[in-house]
This record gives structure tokens, sequence and C-alpha cells, in this order.
């Protein structure tokens, strides 16, 4: 009996960002066969977006644009990360206490119903 060896995965780090320029002032990008994020050429600079359609930022070229897309790294995309969990935490505790503020307004006006 021959024993087989799986090929160990490749981490998606590693895999090569491919881009093609689909459009004056767009280009888009691929990762691992998935589409990955795109560039937008824009009035005195170009916009980057994740592969959700979310602008990471603005940047003054075209290279630093297409890099903060393969770094997560990036100060645009660690800031965007930590507005967006704090955006969710403020979000949630405000429709938490809520919801516990109706629940206590019904439940003292229950005996008077």
């Amino acid at each position: 009996m021959t024993a087989t060896s799986l090929a160990a995965p490749v981490p998606l780090t590693s895999v090569r960002v491919l881009w093609a320029k689909v459009d004056t002032g767009f280009w888009v990008a691929h990762r691992g066969g998935e589409y990955f994020g795109c560039v937008d050429a824009v009035a005195g600079g170009f916009v980057s977006r994740d592969a959700h359609g979310v602008p990471i930022g603005r940047y003054d070229t075209l290279d630093t644009a297409k890099s903060s897309l393969r770094s997560t790294t990036h100060p645009a995309n660690v800031s965007r990360r930590r507005r967006a969990d704090r955006a969710s935490l403020v979000t949630a505790t405000a429709v938490g206490g809520t919801a516990l503020a109706f629940a206590l307004t019904a439940g003292a006006l229950a005996p008077y119903l």
C-alpha cells in the first residue's frame, strides 16, 4: 500500500495579487482566484476599495493605492477596522439599552393594564 501525501494548504497571504485594468482609470484585483478589491482614479488621486466595496482610503499614487489592498496592517485598514468595531459596539450598547428600557417600562406598567 502506498501512502499518498496531501499538499499543504497555501496561506492566502502568500497568494499573488493579480491586477487587471478593466476601464480607463479603473483596476480590479484578484487573489487566489477570488475578487480582492479595486482601485478607481478620482480627481487628484486614487481610491482603493476592499472586496466588499468599502473604501479603504484615498492615495496620491496608483502603487500606494494598490498596496493598501495587499496589507491588512496598512494604517488605513487598521483604522477603518477599529472605527467599524467601535461603531458596532456603540450600536449594540444603544440597542441593548433601549430594549432594557422598554422591558422595564412594560414591567412597571403591566399592573395598571
